[in-house]
């Protein structure tokens, strides 16, 4: 498996899975990731994206839930597969205004911002809900 986490049997160390940046990094293969270090997942890390051109060169663009290329129902449905009951941390790196990156004044309203990370929210239970 995984040495460090065999050492100490996950019990003092352990994992925050962050499936936005498995698939970012591991394209179709994070499944086969996800299930070698599911025992070791003590948090989750919930978040999307699609890829785009940015100055003329592919990268990852965060977007809000369900808007991009994460398969989040096979995700969730792993999830409950392997029996993963830990914290989760939805995270909301799309376009807020400027709220995203920790702005004190935004350009849209703080409204509209709470009301971006509601569907986000709402995004994650009724998908999670769907599965089952």
């Amino acid at each position: 498996m995984i040495p460090i986490f065999e050492a100490t049997k996950g019990e003092f160390i352990g994992s925050q899975y962050d499936i936005r940046h498995a698939v970012v990094e591991g394209g179709e293969s994070w499944e086969l990731g996800l299930k070698r270090i599911q025992p070791y997942i003590n948090s989750i890390v919930i978040k999307d994206f699609k890829w785009g051109k940015i100055k003329g060169k592919w990268k990852p663009i965060s977007v809000p839930m369900g808007e991009g290329m994460v398969n989040f129902e096979r995700y969730f449905r792993l999830l409950k597969k392997y029996k993963i009951n830990v914290p989760i941390s939805l995270h909301v790196e799309n376009d807020l205004g400027g709220a995203e990156k920790g702005r004190k004044s935004f350009t849209i309203s703080k409204k509209e911002v709470l009301k971006r990370i509601k569907k986000d929210l709402v995004y994650l239970k009724e998908t999670w809900n769907k599965v089952g």
